[in-house]
């Protein structure tokens, strides 16, 4: 069995984070409060890895919204993973 080791984490403009750059140690613990982005980052792993969101949907938004809930166009989306 092969194993997948994510050293680092980096999000653009995914759903409503920014940008978020994340690297991993021997163990992370994502953490805070309601609305801060904890679904989000592993949102993003799950369609890194699968192309569908942590609730197993392949047609999830992963486009940044505007607070009316608009999605905003013309903006790069990317989820990049590192291993080293």
């Amino acid at each position: 069995m092969n194993t997948v080791k994510i050293k680092k984490l980096i999000l653009k403009n995914f759903k409503g984070i920014k940008k978020l750059e994340i690297d991993f140690k021997k163990v992370t613990n994502i953490l805070g409060e309601n609305a801060t982005g904890k679904t989000t980052i592993f949102d993003s792993f799950c369609w890194l890895l699968f192309g569908k969101d942590s609730k197993d949907r392949k047609d999830f938004e992963i486009k940044t919204l505007s607070p009316t809930g608009e999605a905003l166009h013309g903006l790069e989306h990317s989820v990049e993973a590192n291993e080293n």
